[in-house]
């Protein structure tokens, strides 16, 4: 059975005026887990924007992930009366001598951090689900990119000590610009183009005109598992050959694990409407691809790559350009997650700012610190250094 770790009331009231209660699950096992998948559907279901990172499917291979490698994984759950309104999935992994709570992933760790919560929560919901974390078996949160003036950046600091050490660091070194086309408001891909400016339009097409002079140039989806595990195998090993030629370390692309956590993912998804895998090819051959995170109102670009012979091109913004226009044709946004790059920036029409939050749970939680300012005299000591080069 799942261990039940704390089930504590929580004082403030729900909107419906419902007391919260919140508790704490551990996870030994997939079965365990898998008890979890009708009351983890039912509040996704209330969910306006589900996250395709946050799907029971998605969340369930990613702590099968942390299972086999012996690490352990928590659900924090709020409830208002008898329903769920809040459920953060976490995994516990053992960083020295600190356990850290971090949430679940296909193996990248970029997927944005926080729970999945109902759409009638109030900032009490979100204060009793950082609540609920204090009760996980762990030392330290990190909840990744999380959007500055959420209703979570809120509760996380409210509700939990944050680290000290990250507050020196000024904003540029804390966080990452986001970039989303907010497209549902837009009846029609023209209304949308419309509003961006006349040389990316240009660019655009004289991009296709010299894509197309290399061959027959086909945009779309993988619609079955055996193609979405084909172009998934180029899309790494280009990745791979892109990180040796610029001296990149990318830890995902050590071994085959993200691609088998995709293809499973695939097995379990009707990629008729729900597609994960987007591609470029030219004459059959691939020539860029990525992966995307489908939700229930936004599509997110988690990894992409292109063959560098096909740069003069830009085949990987005329990919961009496909995805946009497919989230428009789907009634869906798309977020070009955080990382500046000038074609997101083409494309945005909305701009945000998140940071990764690291917060103390217990007192041993303080131990990260010193890691954390041992990267930051380190980074401080290496800009010093160029500066006095330049």
């Amino acid at each position: 059975m799942l261990a039940r770790v704390a089930t504590l009331p929580y004082p403030v009231r729900a909107a419906a005026g419902a007391a919260l209660r919140r508790e704490v699950r551990k996870v030994h096992s997939r079965e365990e887990f898998a008890a979890l998948r009708d009351s983890w559907e039912a509040l996704a279901a209330n969910v306006p924007d589900c996250p395709g990172h946050m799907t029971f499917d998605y969340c369930e291979l990613a702590a099968q992930r942390v299972l086999t490698k012996g690490g352990s994984v928590s659900v924090a759950m709020v409830f208002s009366g008898s329903a769920l309104v809040a459920l953060w999935p976490l995994a516990i992994v053992t960083k020295g001598l600190v356990r850290m709570a971090k949430g679940l992933t296909c193996g990248t760790g970029d997927e944005y951090g926080g729970p999945l919560v109902d759409a009638r929560a109030n900032a009490a919901v979100y204060a009793a689900a950082v609540a609920a974390v204090r009760q996980v078996d762990a030392d330290v949160l990190e909840v990744a990119l999380v959007r500055n003036g959420s209703p979570l950046q809120r509760a996380l600091d409210q509700g939990l000590p944050q680290s000290w050490v990250r507050s020196l660091l000024p904003e540029r070194w804390r966080g990452l610009p986001g970039f989303t086309a907010s497209l549902r408001d837009f009846p029609r891909w023209d209304d949308y183009v419309s509003t961006r400016s006349k040389s990316l339009r240009s660019t655009l097409r004289y991009r296709h005109k010299r894509l197309d002079a290399q061959g027959r140039a086909e945009f779309g989806w993988c619609r079955t598992v055996s193609d979405a595990a084909f172009v998934l195998r180029w899309l790494l090993e280009n990745k791979r050959r892109w990180a040796r030629t610029h001296g990149a370390y990318v830890p995902y692309l050590r071994d085959d694990g993200l691609r088998d956590f995709f293809v499973a993912l695939a097995r379990r998804t009707d990629l008729r409407t729900t597609p994960i895998v987007s591609y470029v090819r030219v004459d059959g051959v691939p020539v860029a691809a990525s992966i995307n995170l489908v939700g229930t109102r936004t599509v997110e670009g988690l990894v992409t790559t292109y063959d560098e012979r096909f740069a003069a091109c830009s085949v990987g913004a005329l990919l961009a350009e496909f995805l946009v226009k497919w989230a428009h044709s789907t009634h869906r946004n798309f977020d070009f997650r955080p990382l500046y790059a000038t074609y997101k920036e083409s494309w945005a029409n909305c701009r945000t700012w998140h940071e990764t939050r690291v917060a103390v749970i217990q007192p041993r939680g303080r131990l990260i610190e010193l890691s954390q300012l041992l990267v930051l005299l380190g980074r401080v000591k290496r800009k010093l250094l160029g500066e006095r080069a330049a």
